[in-house]
């Protein structure tokens, strides 16, 4: 509604990127409600070639840094418990007994929390959860944190392998060059803004 859009200010002009995700963010916050209607019709003008769809990406990731200084936590690039981290910490570092020790434990965990649920809903709920917040990390290891990658691969032997994990979970290798593109203008709208917000990982309690 364009009344809505008005109250809050309309679209922030400060941003050359990011200010439609910026708009519905503000309109959410402001008590609105902003859902799909499958009856629209967009049209959208695609890039022409890889190269002006590679710098398209580049300037959308630009936008992370002053989307997360005016939303703080919206763009952290991985979201999971505090288990689930150190279960992929020890998959890391190849120590997956003890890793498979953490999931079974957090079960068990669970299952005491949920009483009224079978112990075999609460061990598919875990095992659920960790996989998902394997995804995550490879999504963010070769999108936003692909430089930290890079460096770690160069460095230490023992991250080749992770890392390796992580880019074989990608789609395309045309996917990789998406995802780079994004993850290096995250970082150059970083240096811009002076904020690391949109690459530190929000990690729960539960």
């Amino acid at each position: 509604r364009t009344d809505a859009v008005r109250a809050i200010g309309g679209f922030d002009e400060d941003l050359r990127t990011g200010e439609d995700v910026d708009l519905v963010w503000r309109l959410i916050a402001a008590g609105h409600r902003c859902r799909y209607e499958p009856k629209s019709i967009v049209l959208h003008q695609p890039r022409g070639s890889l190269s002006t769809l590679i710098q398209q990406r580049f300037a959308f990731g630009r936008s992370a840094a002053p989307l997360a200084a005016r939303h703080p936590g919206a763009l952290a690039p991985v979201r999971m418990s505090v288990w689930s981290a150190v279960a992929w910490a020890l998959v890391i570092l190849r120590r997956p007994l003890l890793a498979l020790g953490v999931v079974a434990g957090t079960t068990v965990l669970l299952h005491r929390k949920l009483r009224d649920v079978p112990a075999v809903e609460s061990a598919r709920l875990v095992g659920l959860g960790t996989l998902a917040a394997g995804r995550q990390l490879a999504d963010a290891t070769t999108r936003v944190w692909w430089p930290i990658a890079a460096l770690l691969a160069v460095a230490s032997r023992r991250s080749r392998l992770p890392i390796a994990a992580a880019l074989i979970a990608l789609d395309a290798p045309v996917q990789l060059l998406d995802r780079m593109a994004y993850g290096a203008g995250v970082w150059a709208g970083m240096v811009s803004e002076r904020d690391l917000s949109a690459v530190l990982p929000t990690v729960k309690k539960h």
